[in-house]
């Protein structure tokens, strides 16, 4: 019994040991958590269209779930923009600027470096990206960090949970610890 209990455990841990997480960033900054928050525009580096809408999209709602105030609304543009790239300097400084505008406190910005499924038998989803906090009023970029994930073998979710897990662990870094 004992034996068969040992190897249902090695089965599992060799099954979902190929899921990883990599996560370096600045310390955490000290920041008003009544402040309030702006979405900037995340640059897409990867070949996914709309990559960097999702992930903007995720990290405004995990900026919410953790009783943060997000104003504004995400950049939206037609689908066709997103699939020919768009310009994201021109959209970033535009937004950076309705921000000031606004009295925004805190801008959070992002580029999404990988968003797609490793190729092969073993096709896993794969996530890098950048975030950074800027202080708006002083136009100076406060925190960044860097993060890369890969599901597992077992398949925990797509390319939009990896993606989640990934920001939420940043944001977390950011703001927490």
């Amino acid at each position: 019994m004992k034996t068969k209990g040992l190897w249902i455990l090695i089965l599992i841990l060799t099954l979902s040991g190929c899921a990883g997480m990599t996560v370096q960033s600045a310390k955490p900054v000290a920041l008003n958590k009544d402040a309030t928050w702006t979405i900037l525009p995340f640059a897409n580096n990867t070949e996914t269209p709309l990559a960097n809408e999702r992930a903007a999209a995720l990290a405004a709602g995990i900026l919410q779930s953790d009783n943060r105030h997000v104003v504004g609304s995400l950049p939206v543009r037609s689908r066709t923009q997103s699939l020919l790239g768009g310009d994201w300097k021109k959209e970033y400084a535009e937004a950076l600027s309705h921000a000031h505008n606004d009295g925004t406190h805190y801008a959070l910005g992002g580029s999404v470096d990988e968003w797609n499924y490793r190729a092969g038998i073993n096709a896993e989803p794969v996530v890098t990206m950048t975030l950074w906090v800027v202080n708006v009023p002083e136009d100076k970029v406060i925190w960044t960090g860097v993060g890369s994930a890969h599901g597992g073998s077992l398949g925990r979710g797509g390319t939009g949970g990896l993606a989640q897990d990934l920001i939420h662990r940043l944001i977390d870094r950011a703001l927490h610890k």
